[in-house]
């Protein structure tokens, strides 16, 4: 039995059925997904059973428990289908009010279900939000003929029955038992109607100075048409797969071509994937936010659900993937599509960072997808691997892959390579072409694949089949008018592979357009930002932005344990995700804003975003050796510093992100940077460091080198 229709049952089932059966099986399904199970959750389902054990009594339908909105990271705590029509049920348990962030969760999944769900577009769908212990409250009928979504209806445990029934008399009702089949295997798909808002909303936006403003408009437009005219075009034309790889330095525009072309392409079911939750939360905010200001019509929900359409995290589609399309089956290692499995009609991907794509070891280890039965050593795929199968399923395909150069920051991540050897290891890829340009090269693209072999020698191998195209409209450039040039990106690699007269050179041939200040005082630090930034005029270095402000922040790695004596913690991304758009986003009166400079975000949370200047805080976990002429790494373990020196697999991998992670610190101001290397410790009487932790010698070979 699949592990979903164990959430599913007949009415007539349900109602036969004793709790410690319904409780097993949604118990099994969640705890093959989750690592844990809390008794709240148990409470809530018991509340939830003796409820639709009377309410449901005497009719006819399907009941859905837990159930997951297809391609997007949201739950539905009950679904049920009755006379063709789909009642959306948020239930809080024991609640004796009801809650307006509550009534606005229920209407967002029932507008979800509407605009991306494939079966769900031509039938009515109530949302009703049920606080169990809550007062009687008046019923409002308000149905939409236009977009057949009634009004949200508040109950309570007594009277969910009368509700559902009113609706049923107001509506006209059918019985499709087929519909109800069809329903429960319906995909994401984006309705034509939210295809239209979601074309308004981007091109009335404001927002692309936020996060891609200096990018160079000329190589933007020419990456998107060559994709748009030629990629897509004669991929479709011969009914085959292609992958195309789009590089560029830092604030070249990456992430606005790949959004660019996902509205571009709405009609063929396109859409920008992440796995950088920060990156999707920023983004999907700021274009909500944009609209909420803009005065020249009236901001409504459809609209701000139509971003779902536009950007998307990657962790939702995996989740369909695996719910609605893979049939594994367990130590055989082996995979072939469900049966009666619906395909996707999405023929476009553009997957946001694709160097950060998991390795399989990562993809298989718990809390991925959620899936525990393929969390085995047999199991085939990388996420690369994953998501070009699943391509491989339709009848045409491409996948768009922007790329960062020496990017991958986190354990697992697999890098280009592993896209490419993918595609070669199996031979029902034989036919995919490949597209990228002839910048694709250097070491930061290089990350070895799991195969050992290398950028270079997949790119001989795809030419040799004749399946490789070269094209240099699929490398960004920034703005000329930009302060950051190119040159900026390759300073900071000459910075980090110690190469201290290469960096002063390049450092003086853009000085003038963009400063870089280094200082030991973070005091300094956060003055010179504001000065910068009180003499920055967004019109004078952005290209095509008046009336932005200038946005200031305070940076620092992962691993910088000891800058909390200056003020700074290291902030986990599972902690901060729902506030991070607030950090870039509220103005400066807000304590949380990045311009409020107190609190500083690591490279979890700003990679793929930008600021217009930032102060990076350089601590003693990366610091520079003058003995060797390179980099020590250490991570702190809660007393000392220990060093990650050994030459294993592991300590290599692990200098290997740490490295990136200065390096995406360091690529991410627009304007200029300030470089803040601290002191370290105040000295007794016998001249030793007060606290050994933050040793003076830890920081001061770091800072003579950078002031070099």
């Amino acid at each position: 039995m699949d592990k979903d229709s164990k959430k599913s049952f007949s009415i007539k089932d349900f109602l036969q059925m004793g709790f410690d059966e319904f409780n097993g099986r949604l118990t099994y399904s969640f705890q093959d997904q989750h690592s844990s199970l809390s008794s709240a959750q148990t409470v809530a389902w018991r509340k939830e059973y003796d409820d639709l054990q009377m309410v449901l009594w005497g009719m006819e339908g399907r009941v859905l428990f837990e159930y997951n909105i297809p391609g997007l990271p949201r739950v539905i705590d009950v679904v049920l289908l009755t006379a063709g029509k789909i009642f959306v049920i948020e239930y809080k348990a024991y609640s004796t009010s009801y809650d307006d962030n509550d009534i606005r969760q229920v209407e967002g999944y029932a507008l979800r279900l509407k605009f991306f769900h494939s079966h769900s577009n031509d039938n009515w769908i109530i949302p009703i939000l049920v606080a169990t212990d809550a007062p009687d409250v008046e019923f409002i009928a308000s149905p939409s003929d236009e977009d057949m979504v009634f009004g949200s209806i508040k109950c309570n445990s007594k009277n969910l029955r009368i509700a559902i029934d009113r609706v049923n008399k107001m509506l006209p009702s059918t019985s499709d038992k087929e519909w109800e089949a069809r329903w429960e295997k319906g995909i994401f798909k984006a309705s034509p109607t939210i295809i239209d808002a979601a074309r308004n909303v981007w091109k009335s936006n404001n927002v692309l100075g936020f996060t891609l403003g200096e990018s160079s408009e000329e190589t933007r437009l020419a990456a998107e048409d060559y994709i748009v005219n030629t990629v897509v075009k004669e991929t479709h034309e011969r009914r085959g797969k292609s992958i195309c790889f789009v590089t560029g330095v830092p604030g070249a525009g990456k992430t606005l071509v790949g959004l660019n072309i996902s509205v571009r392409l709405q009609d063929v079911g396109a859409s920008l994937l992440s796995g950088n939750g920060p990156l999707v939360e920023v983004l999907s905010a700021a274009l909500k936010k944009d609209l909420a200001k803009n005065k020249k019509r009236l901001v409504r929900p459809k609209d701000e659900i139509s971003v779902d359409s536009i950007i998307r995290g990657a962790y939702g589609y995996k989740k369909e993937i695996f719910e609605k399309r893979l049939d594994y089956t367990p130590k055989e290692g082996t995979v072939k599509l469900k049966a009666g499995a619906e395909l996707s009609e999405q023929h476009v991907l553009i997957f946001d960072e694709a160097q950060r794509a998991w390795n399989k070891e990562k993809l298989i280890s718990p809390g991925q997808t959620g899936r525990k039965y393929w969390q085995e050593d047999a199991f085939p795929f990388s996420e690369p691997g994953l998501l070009l199968w699943d391509m491989n399923q339709r009848d045409w395909g491409v996948f768009v892959c922007l790329v960062g150069g020496g990017q991958e920051i986190n354990t697992g991540e697999s890098g280009i390579c592993e896209w490419l050897r993918s595609i070669k290891k199996d031979p029902e890829f034989s036919d995919w072409k490949i597209y990228m340009s002839d910048q694709m090269t250097g070491s930061e693209y290089d990350s070895k694949s799991g195969d050992g072999e290398t950028l270079e020698s997949y790119k001989a191998y795809f030419e040799s089949q004749g399946l490789l195209t070269v094209d240099s409209s699929l490398h960004l450039i920034a703005c000329q008018r930009s302060n950051r040039t190119e040159k900026v990106s390759e300073f900071v690699q000459a910075l980090l592979d110690c190469e201290p007269q290469k960096a002063r050179d390049l450092y003086a041939s853009f000085r003038d357009k963009y400063r870089i200040y280094l200082t030991r005082d973070v005091d300094v630090a956060k003055d010179k930002l504001r000065e910068r930034r009180a003499e920055l005029s967004p019109r004078a270095y952005r290209d095509g932005v008046d009336d932005e402000e200038i946005r200031i922040g305070m940076l620092m790695s992962s691993q910088a344990a000891r800058l909390r004596p200056l003020g700074f913690s290291v902030i986990k991304v599972s902690q901060f995700l729902k506030k991070i758009p607030k950090w870039f986003l509220d103005s400066d009166e807000y304590v949380n804003s990045s311009n409020f400079l107190e609190l500083a975000m690591n490279e979890f949370f700003v990679q793929g975003l930008e600021l217009d200047l930032d102060a990076v805080v350089w601590d003693a976990d990366f610091r520079y050796n003058p003995k060797t002429h390179g980099w020590d790494y250490y991570v702190f373990n809660g007393k000392y510093w220990s060093a990650v020196n050994r030459d294993d697999s592991t300590h290599i991998i692990k200098r290997f992100y740490m490295m990136n992670a200065y390096r995406v610190l360091l690529t991410r101001a627009r304007a200029g940077m300030v470089i803040v290397v601290p002191k370290g410790s105040d000295l007794d009487t016998n001249g030793k460091p007060i606290d050994d932790t933050r040793d003076p010698k830890y920081y001061d070979c770091t800072y003579e080198y950078l002031a070099s």
